[in-house]
């Protein structure tokens, strides 16, 4: 039987995928009540009922999209070791693109940050919670002498690839394997994606 409060939870969630959705779209800025509404075909009544304001709902919007991202990306990365964690954290990224909603809406997000202590704060929380865990990956591989800067070191250069991606979609098809791996503190393996390093080249020659 379907109850009142799990139509209540559909209707949220129905708000915070339209306003995904429009963030992408259109911008943090221009999303509106009746936009959100019309997209999530409720009445606009209903988004107060449910969020303070529009700014709350795409607060908790964004940043739920986020977790899931982030979270689906870490558990795939953490659950391997060494070179092909780096490899995979990589591959799952591929899909970030200019097109895709979810990053689109978390680039908006970021920016929004910046003007919304709210937002700021618990993003914040967030990216220190990733943090941790890849700082804890990276102790435990004992591959380098201080896994908390080198987590936040490869966390800043996977989110900065994901947006310059973003705008300059070319950038996908540059090979950046060997370079993270280095940054990681992590050897590339001669089979692994990074193959065309300088130290490869060098073999090859060698063997000729």
């Amino acid at each position: 039987m379907v109850t009142a409060a799990s139509q209540g939870e559909e209707t949220r969630a129905k708000l915070m995928a339209a306003a995904v959705e429009l963030i992408a779209e259109h911008g943090w800025g221009a999303v509106t009540t009746r936009l959100v509404a019309e997209r999530a075909g409720v009445r606009p009544g209903l988004v107060h009922y449910h969020f303070h304001s529009v700014t709350d709902l795409l607060i908790d919007a964004s940043l739920q999209t986020a977790r899931t991202e982030y979270d689906n990306v870490m558990a795939g990365v953490l659950a391997m070791s060494g070179p092909a964690a780096m490899t995979q954290m990589l591959t799952a990224i591929s899909s970030y693109t200019e097109t895709d909603t979810a990053t689109m809406a978390m680039s908006e997000m970021m920016l929004a940050a910046t003007r919304l202590p709210r937002l700021r704060t618990e993003l914040g929380h967030f990216v220190a919670r990733v943090r941790a865990a890849l700082t804890t990956w990276f102790r435990e591989q004992g591959t380098t002498a201080d896994p908390e800067a080198t987590a936040a070191v490869v966390l800043a250069l996977i989110d900065g690839l994901i947006l310059h991606r973003m705008i300059d979609p070319t950038l996908a098809g540059v090979e950046v394997t060997g370079p993270l791996l280095r940054a990681a503190g992590l050897t590339e393996s001669p089979d692994s994606e990074g193959h065309s390093s300088e130290r490869t080249r060098e073999q090859e020659r060698s063997d000729d």
